[in-house]
């Protein structure tokens, strides 16, 4: 279940100084991946990687691996049982001994019937398993009497019930849950589901089982809600505690039971035998529809044993509120950072007490931090793997889960990357912290690149880089594009040598004539990696340095199309489909212009406060340091009540189209220069960041243009933006930044993260391959060095500025702009009048408003018919395409189906044949 993904042999060339402890492991690529890996010098090896973010995960004691995405962990009986619930067909429940960690067997839950070729025990594992349908799991996992289990069921809207029979888990009881209104002045204000055509969800996503086990609470995310079961009857009684509750726990000898409260900074104190709610607790600043500051993100509780204290994690601010349940303040605060002044970034998301210790999962850090319970001192750091998002203990151990494990290597059997990795459950005995602990705190302070050497050195670095900036450079252009791999766009790429594999190369010199020609005469990352796996992620991280722990654990669910309205970052309309004439869906549901509006003038959308990272994004920097910008596309951050403020508003592009695929990038390029003609001089922004979204294609979608086109029309749009650049005055003093929001489109021979970047301009290398490790943080961080900006998060603190590829020796030559090679072709299928209404409006930009339609109706008639659907993808789910079907569109519509079927080949014998990881055994199968 554990995949070796990296060799800490080619740490070096990626530019990742490996202490001498990583040189001794082994270099096999084989072994028997079932069984768990003891962390020793022999084993060493197996269990470190180098993630996209240069960072180290080195996780120590036992390791095995878990499917993907796992959340949660509770000891049960002899086992230890660990909940995952990633963007996979099948979410599951695992158990594993608790002494040996080795795999006992699972319970997979698929949202649908299972399928006939569902995976089963085998003999090799000598595993129990068992499968269902029509259930999901989510977050909330807890062991009851007589060996009875209970799974939070999310989008299935249930409680689960399972017991062990002969060592295999038996389903004994689903007690259904209603979803409950909530106040219209309390957050997110109204439900933030999808419901057309289905009911409303509760969404339980924490449970406990009542001190007298005659009782199961449980949260409700979805409708702000508290559910007492009763275990005999099922009769349930339910309670508002406020907004997006979390986490569950008892309290003072289960007098009290406390409730994390995701969306509203604060704890909510609730008499359980009651059901009363005693009050609540503020853990941060007071929220309210004009508050404007990112959410703490209570998650984790740990209840101090015999006393009525609680331990609360604020994942966004990196800092343990420690609660008296019984005079409701708040006591005191542990500061988690990782060293003196570190901005957010630890994420603190799960908690136990043990032996007088208080220890905290970082999801940011990839450790465990350990506290005195009684005095908050901190005592060291447990490395982990990546992204902890749950611990446990027993009398003797601790329990660690991770949900993205040991990270990715290549995905050369075109694994997703959004679900391609393992998660990792890891033991760690208690009795070893005695002897270990300091070296673990300075192995894991390495590993994230945080000793004092090592800040004190990139530090040394960044500041001769930065003043040669300051000098030259003047204005940054942040160009933003979608969805593709460095092989699917540079395979075909011959300077790029080694780091580029022809047979993953989707598109080359005909599609992207200009791509080509700047990579010639500028410079080319050709090992630049994406932060995040999707694009709920990738925005955020492009934006803020960062996403949350918020955004982390929700993309997955509507990925995987498991109730949830996507809410990372920008707004959406909370009414599926986006069709006029389906279900009663009003015409111009699908604004592309919304990014700007306020919600109140957009109705029934979204509203994403409660993503945002702690210290929000770039463009709040720049406004705050008087830094001219402008934002052409991209989101920026609301109140909770939904509003842009009208400082933020005069930086802001309102009238240039978002995500809408029938408004093509070559309107939008033309929008964003006539904008910056209009503003000379003076009035020209320092920086501009602008969002070309057509190299995300529609796939096969009917009528839409064909992906070739889409990323023709990209390429040629990029060209002309960059080529007006360099015929302003501003040229001479500008450097233009050109990457992917993510990865997820395609193959790539050495990882999944891996996508390209570009960086162009007078005082840029020509011709220059820059092989440095970097990732999108870093061209946040470069940023942040020319206009003298504090970084957003630990990861851009930390990051370096980009450093090989300046030149003395500037050149202030205008780019050139290649013709399109490819004509303007369309997909086959039948055209419904609807979707040609929207080419013809998007061909103009214009979106398919009621306004453009009345304007046109002497064209095309009074009435519109409603659409059929018979398009693979809809305006509102192109951007959460998963990868895998997103690359067999692609490829299909622009080469054919045996050039497909040759790709596919390639890939398997490709894998074969480098030993390269294969497929997690769940990964693939996102629907």
């Amino acid at each position: 279940m554990l995949k070796r993904c990296l060799t800490i042999a080619v740490l070096s060339t990626l530019g990742v100084s490996a202490p001498a402890w990583a040189y001794s492991a082994g270099t096999s690529n084989t072994r028997n991946i079932t069984g768990p890996i003891a962390s020793n010098p022999a084993d060493q090896g197996w269990v470190t990687h180098v993630l996209p973010t240069g960072r180290i995960v080195s996780p120590v004691g036992l390791v095995n691996g878990s499917p993907n995405f796992v959340t949660s962990v509770i000891p049960y009986g002899d086992q230890i049982a660990a909940m995952a619930n990633g963007a996979t067909r099948a979410q599951t429940i695992a158990f594993y001994a608790q002494g040996s960690l080795r795999h006992q067997g699972e319970v997979a839950a698929y949202k649908e019937m299972p399928p006939a070729n569902a995976p089963q025990p085998t003999k090799e594992t000598d595993a129990h398993g068992a499968t269902m349908g029509h259930q999901s799991f989510f977050q909330g996992l807890a062991a009851g009497p007589d060996h009875t289990f209970y799974a939070a069921g999310g989008d299935s809207n249930d409680v689960a019930a399972f017991t062990m029979k002969d060592g295999t888990p038996m389903l004994l009881r689903r007690y259904p849950l209603t979803w409950q209104s909530f106040p219209k002045n309390q957050y997110p204000y109204q439900y933030q589901g999808h419901h057309i055509g289905k009911p409303r969800l509760f969404y339980p996503d924490a449970v406990a089982v009542g001190t007298q086990c005659k009782h199961l609470y449980v949260t409700g995310m979805l409708s702000n809600s508290l559910a007492r079961i009763n275990l005999q009857t099922g009769h349930t009684d339910y309670l508002n505690v406020g907004p997006y509750p979390f986490a569950v726990t008892f309290a003072d000898g289960g007098e009290r039971l406390v409730i994390s409260l995701w969306g509203g900074n604060a704890v909510a104190i609730v008499d359980p035998h009651a059901m009363k709610l005693l009050g609540t607790v503020r853990v941060g600043p007071p929220t309210g529809p004009e508050h404007t500051q990112a959410g703490v993100h209570p998650t984790a509780l740990a209840a101090v044993p015999h006393s009525p204290n609680v331990f609360v994690a604020l994942a966004n601010i990196d800092r343990i509120a420690e609660v008296d349940t019984a005079d409701l303040r708040v006591k005191g605060f542990i500061n988690d950072g990782p060293y003196p002044d570190a901005p957010p970034g630890s994420y603190p998301d799960g908690l136990t007490i043990a032996n007088g210790k208080l220890f905290v999962a970082n999801a940011g850090n990839n450790d465990v931090a350990v506290y005195n319970d009684q005095t908050g001192k901190g005592l060291g750091l447990i490395p982990t793997g990546w992204y902890p998002t749950a611990i446990t203990h027993t009398q003797k151990a601790l329990y660690i889960v991770a949900a993205k494990g040991l990270g990715s290597g290549p995905n050369v059997e075109h694994q997703w990357v959004g679900n391609m990795m393992d998660g990792l459950v890891q033991k760690v005995n208690l009795r070893d912290l005695t002897f270990h602990l300091p070296a673990w705190t300075q192995e894991s302070l390495y590993n994230d690149g945080f000793t004092p050497a090592q800040r004190a050195t990139r530090h040394a670095e960044d500041v001769k880089t930065s003043a040669f900036l300051r000098k030259h450079i003047h204005y940054v252009v942040f160009i933003l594009r979608e969805n593709k791999t460095f092989d699917e766009d540079f395979g075909d790429y011959k300077a790029a040598g080694a780091w580029a594999d022809p047979q993953l190369d989707l598109y080359g010199p005909k599609e992207l004539p200009n791509l080509y020609n700047l990579a010639h005469d500028y410079t080319l990352f050709v090992n630049f990696m994406a932060d995040g796996e999707v694009t709920a992620q990738g925005h955020q991280w492009t934006t803020g340095a960062s996403d949350s722990d918020f955004v982390q654990r929700t993309w997955p669910e509507y990925y995987s199309g498991r109730g949830l309205v996507a809410n990372p970052g920008w707004t959406q309309s909370l009414i599926p489909g986006g069709a006029a004439g389906t279900g009663g869906v009003p015409l111009g549901v699908d604004d592309p212009y919304a990014i700007y509006k306020n919600l109140s003038a957009l109705g029934k959308w979204s509203n994403p406060w409660i993503s945002y990272p702690a210290r929000l994004f770039l463009f709040n920097d720049l406004l705050s340091h008087k830094v001219p910008f402008e934002d052409f596309g991209e989101f920026v951050s609301r109140s909770e009540a939904g509003n842009i403020s009208k400082a933020m508003k005069n930086h802001l592009a309102t009238g240039f189209p978002g995500w809408d695929r029938m408004i093509l990038d070559t309107y939008r390029e033309k929008m964003a220069e006539n904008w910056l003609k209009a503003h000379p001089g003076a009035r020209f922004p320092h920086f501009i960041y602008i969002w070309l979204p057509d190299d995300h294609t529609a796939g096969r979608s009917a009528c839409y243009y064909n992906p070739d086109y889409y990323v023709a029309n990209n390429d040629h749009a990029t060209a002309k933006f960059i080529h007006y650049l360099s015929t302003t005055p501003e040229w001479r003093h500008m450097v233009v930044f050109l990457t992917e929001d993510d990865a997820q489109s395609g193959a790539d021979h050495i990882n999944a993260h891996r996508t390209f970047a570009l960086a162009m301009g007078p005082w840029v290398k020509k011709g220059f391959l820059e092989s440095n490790l970097y990732s999108q943080v870093n061209i946040l961080k470069t940023t942040e060095a020319i206009f003298g900006l504090p970084p957003m998060s630990q990861w851009d603190q930390n990051a370096r500025v980009f450093s090989g590829m300046w030149t003395d020796h500037p050149d202030f030559t205008p780019t050139k702009v290649l013709p399109m090679q490819v004509p303007v072709t369309f997909n086959a299928g039948k055209c419904t009048h609807y979707t040609l209404l929207r080419r013809e409006a998007g061909a103009t930009g214009h979106a398919l408003s009621p306004d453009w339609y009345q304007a046109h109706q002497s064209t095309h008639g009074a009435g519109l018919p409603a659409p059929r659907k018979t398009q693979a993808y809809t305006p509102t789910t192109l951007l959460k395409v998963p990868g895998p079907e997103q690359m067999k569109q692609e490829w299909i519509a622009a080469k054919g189906e045996k050039a497909y079927a040759r790709e596919m080949r390639y890939l398997k014998a490709y894998a074969q044949a480098q030993h390269a990881p294969l497929a997690a055994y769940q990964a693939g199968e996102a629907e």
